[in-house]
């Protein structure tokens, strides 16, 4: 078949720019929301009386016959298809004849490829935040299941505070919770259509572009053709989400990958997510998550890719904007992939309560000793000064805070007394947390209540 644009040129393209600027072998991912909406065009020039019933008839009956085609891999492309758009009509001419070539009457390539993307993304969308529910779930019962297991928390890499593990793990369940509404809203802006825009003006044929809407389940029509072909902020808004979701898988992969280590022994990843070493028997390595945190650099490359393609890049179409389909689809089967072996992790993670509190220093619970002073009367600025004091002084004297004699302590201040010694307990200081979103054991099941009826309403 030839060109769909040859007939203005004496010369074929060279190899090289046939090659250059084939896109089939990525784009052919797109066949099915290229039969979806090629139907439904179908129906609207039918509508507006280019096509016969007749010849309507003939084309969906095509489009299914070649759906059948793909779906069993027996759709044959030729060297000539330079794009799925291209592959599609060529098949349809070759089914039916000539009638197949009225169905590009009105119809660009450029609103063809805004459409199928945006359905496509519409499908992944909803994989997306399935998945993300999905491994909530798996969040929201681990948690359940370390409700009274205490562990110490961490900034700067540095032991903190004492929380509940529960309270951890349902912090990933809330930054997930706020990635999953970023995908849910962004469901709203990429639910319009932009086909009917033609490749910049808008259709010359008289289209009835509800129509082309309700037979593709859009919500909305795009109001304007310019930014109809020519923007792709709905790509570059989903690729924000996938890499801000991404980001936050990381960085739990990374916590998780130092709780497996040797030095830490808080978890052990389950057999079925982890792998060994072709040179030390001994190594059980967490590379499913090291695997996690690696693919967030492709996710978030993909996303500097899209806003860089369309930096400066002058309106309308411009065929820089073929380099649009590989970083987004890499990037979804990347993200769901991800979300998949990360629920697998969590589903299997065995947590060894043994070593949680294992090598807990005395020192975490200098916050502790300093609101155990602020209970008895001391401004918080010099309670803190006194128990930085009393930790120097242990670190100096290599003592623990818990062996300090109460003469010593009244030398520091005369507010301590001889219930000194019960401060160092793990459960009075995780419950001493006793506000909404703190480690206390009735604020962490009221987040967990919490997270059931988010998972219900959905």
């Amino acid at each position: 078949m030839a060109k769909l644009w040859g007939g203005r040129f004496k010369k074929s393209a060279s190899k090289l720019m046939e090659e250059f600027n084939n896109s089939l072998n990525f784009d052919r991912i797109l066949w099915k929301e290229e039969l979806q909406a090629s139907a439904a065009y179908a129906a609207a020039l039918m509508q507006a009386g280019i096509l016969t019933k007749g010849e309507n008839a003939g084309i969906v009956k095509a489009l299914l016959s070649m759906s059948s085609e793909f779906e069993t891999g027996k759709f044959k492309f030729k060297p000539d298809d330079e794009d799925i758009h291209t592959a599609v009509e060529r098949r349809l001419v070759e089914k039916i004849g000539d009638s197949g070539k009225k169905l590009h009457t009105g119809r660009s390539r450029n609103e063809q490829v805004a459409t199928d993307e945006r359905l496509f993304i519409r499908n992944a969308n909803g994989r997306t935040i399935e998945l993300i529910t999905g491994l909530q779930t798996a969040i929201k019962d681990l948690a359940e299941k370390t409700l009274d297991d205490i562990v110490p928390s961490y900034t700067h890499l540095q032991q903190a505070q004492l929380i509940r593990l529960g309270h951890y793990f349902m912090s990933f369940f809330f930054m997930l919770e706020n990635d999953r509404r970023r995908f849910v809203d962004f469901t709203k802006r990429n639910d319009v259509l932009p086909l009917g825009s033609g490749a910049v003006a808008g259709s010359t044929v008289a289209l009835d572009r509800n129509i082309l809407r309700q037979q593709l389940g859009f919500n909305d029509l795009t109001p304007n053709s310019i930014s109809a072909v020519s923007d792709r902020d709905f790509i570059t808004e989903y690729l924000f989400c996938a890499s801000q979701t991404i980001v936050h898988l990381s960085r739990f992969a990374e916590d998780i990958i130092l709780w497996s280590s040797s030095e830490f022994k808080f978890v052990e990843l389950d057999d079925t997510y982890a792998t060994g070493s072709s040179m030390m028997p001994q190594k059980k390595n967490p590379d499913s998550l090291e695997l996690v945190r690696g693919k967030a650099s492709r996710v978030i490359s993909s996303l500097n890719l899209l806003l860089t393609l369309q930096k400066g890049l002058p309106l309308t179409y411009s065929k820089d904007l073929q380099e649009d389909k590989e970083p987004l689809f890499d990037s979804i089967e990347t993200l769901l992939s991800t979300l998949m072996v990360f629920t697998g992790v969590i589903s299997t993670l065995r947590i060894r309560r043994e070593n949680l509190l294992k090598n807990v220093d005395d020192s975490i619970y200098a916050t502790d000793i300093a609101d155990y002073l602020v209970d008895n009367g001391v401004p918080f600025r010099e309670a803190h000064k006194i128990v930085g004091k009393l930790v120097l002084t242990g670190i100096e004297g290599k003592r623990n805070l818990r062996d300090f004699s109460l003469i010593e302590l009244r030398k520091l201040s005369k507010c301590f007394d001889k219930d000194y010694a019960g401060i160092f307990d793990p459960q009075r200081s995780v419950e001493r947390h006793d506000v909404i979103g703190g480690t206390n054991r009735k604020r962490l099941k009221d987040q967990i209540a919490l997270a059931g009826k988010l998972l219900d309403a959905k």
